[in-house]
């Protein structure tokens, strides 16, 4: 079966896969990465709309992205419709170089959830189809939005969906759980794929996508038009390009314990750089942490990564430290 171009108004993606935005995980630093080793299109860590439109740097610096880092759209969380609408215009102005408006209607974080934003908009559907009419007449870029299998009852998912593309969302990435499961037991692709049946818009399909072999079949299998890929890309940049060489037909390079390390070390020293080194050493030792999954000796590396204190300490266990326990 082709696999065709995943369509977001006049953006066409391909191959139809994305990384999902994982806070204090996907920043500007490692989507650059992931785009040089395949990753087609990602999505922005989530920004609060007010905090957006009343000023804060955690807001400013999740924004902050470059050329190379597009096609990109902006995730924005909120419960009203104003003040929704009114980030969504001032995100979609040319300037700030950014090419679709994604809603969030799944987050279960409590933080959020109880505000009204994230996932209990599930438990709304007249105001979630509100916010997403009111973001599409204010935005310049197509709307999409990343939602769940509901509250705590999926039954009323497909429901939910087809009001938000009635609403005016261009695509709808549906992850597999319920906002009470959070991210514990299994996610339903069966659901999945009965919503991507049903509604009149591209629906991608998100949750427990392990390996690049798994987003294929999915892929291949359809009706959902891509995939999302959240927790298999941390610390595995090369998971777009590893997908990228099945589609093709050819065995995807070796992602070896040597190339492991060499990318911890890049990515160890572009965030340093980008975010100076109080921020990059307490951002990248959670991030390390992934590279060493798999390895031999995972657990004491990931104890001297967590001890180390300095970037040059980090970079040298990096580059020859880690074979004394591999």
């Amino acid at each position: 079966m082709a696999i065709s171009p995943l369509r977001i108004g006049s953006l066409q993606i391909w191959p139809p896969v994305m990384s999902a935005p994982m806070a204090g995980y996907t920043g500007g630093v490692y989507r650059e990465i992931l785009r040089e080793h395949g990753c087609p299109y990602s999505v922005t860590e989530m920004v609060s709309a007010k905090g957006l439109l009343f000023g804060g740097d955690e807001s400013e610096e999740i924004l902050v992205h470059t050329s190379q880092d597009r096609p990109l759209a902006v995730q924005i969380f909120g419960y009203e419709p104003e003040s929704m609408a009114a980030a969504a215009e001032m995100l979609s102005r040319p300037e700030n170089g950014f090419d679709v408006i994604d809603i969030n209607m799944g987050c279960p974080a409590r933080k959020i959830t109880s505000q009204g934003s994230g996932g209990a908009l599930l438990k709304d559907v007249a105001r979630a189809a509100e916010i997403v009419s009111a973001v599409k007449e204010a935005s310049r870029l197509p709307v999409t939005v990343k939602m769940r299998l509901g509250w705590d009852d999926p039954s009323g998912a497909q429901a939910f969906a087809g009001e938000i593309a009635s609403a005016g969302a261009s695509l709808i990435v549906v992850h597999g759980r319920t906002v009470s499961q959070g991210y514990s037991g299994k996610a339903d692709w069966n659901m999945i794929e009965e919503i991507a049946k049903a509604v009149p818009v591209p629906v991608v399909g998100n949750g427990d996508v392990t390996s690049p072999l798994e987003a294929l079949n999915i892929l291949e299998k359809g009706p959902c038009a891509g995939v999302m890929v959240g927790r298999a890309i941390l610390g595995n940049p090369v998971f777009f390009e590893e997908l990228l060489a099945l589609i093709k037909g050819e065995a995807p390079r070796e992602y070896s314990p040597e190339r492991k390390m060499r990318l911890a070390k890049e990515h160890f020293v572009r965030s340093i750089e980008r975010y100076g080194e109080k921020k990059g050493l307490l951002e990248m030792r959670k991030q390390l942490v992934y590279y060493f999954r798999g390895m031999k000796g995972a657990a004491r590396l990931r104890e001297l990564v967590l001890r180390e204190r300095t970037p040059e300490g980090v970079v040298k266990l990096l580059e020859e430290g880690w074979r004394a326990y591999s």
